[in-house]
């Protein structure tokens, strides 16, 4: 068989138009993430700009992620205010995934993830892991299924 040579010399890739597609996000964060409900002493948050309440999904002491109804640009600054007796009170950010995670008949929700400038230390202890009978595995956690909607995203 003989060899083709390749139209592209060594240590070139291939445009990125040659490889269509959206580009995949990868999770590069190892701090590990704790649910919302795991750290009682965040009551809510708000971000600014610009500067409206959001939903707190979950966080680790290397950013967080939140739901709200306020598309931001990848790579925008931002301060996190943590309600509630949560220490730090803010925190600087930036904006590393902003992505639609659902629509309501309010307008559609977002789900952005923000790294922090600096690591925090996360205060409220994670909880406990569940022990269960030593000769068989435990079974898997299930969460609670989300609301009804009268909207379905059939993507």
């Amino acid at each position: 068989m003989a060899k083709v040579p390749s139209p592209h010399p060594e240590g070139t890739t291939t445009p990125a138009a040659a490889h269509p597609g959206p580009p995949r996000q990868v999770e590069h964060s190892a701090a590990s993430r704790r649910p919302a409900s795991a750290v009682p002493s965040i009551k809510g948050i708000r971000i600014s700009p610009p500067g409206f309440k959001a939903t707190l999904v979950d966080i680790s002491a290397s950013g967080l992620l939140a739901e709200w109804g306020v598309a931001l640009r990848v790579g925008q600054a931002v301060t996190v205010n943590f309600e509630g007796t949560f220490s730090p009170q803010s925190v600087g950010a930036q904006v590393v995934r902003s992505a639609v995670a659902s629509m309501t008949p309010g307008g559609l929700r977002y789900h952005v993830g923000l790294a922090f400038a600096a690591p925090i230390a996360l205060e409220d202890k994670p909880p406990p892991p569940e022990t269960g009978a030593e000769d068989g595995p435990a079974p898997a956690a299930v969460a609670d299924p989300p609301p009804p909607d009268d909207l379905v995203n059939r993507w």
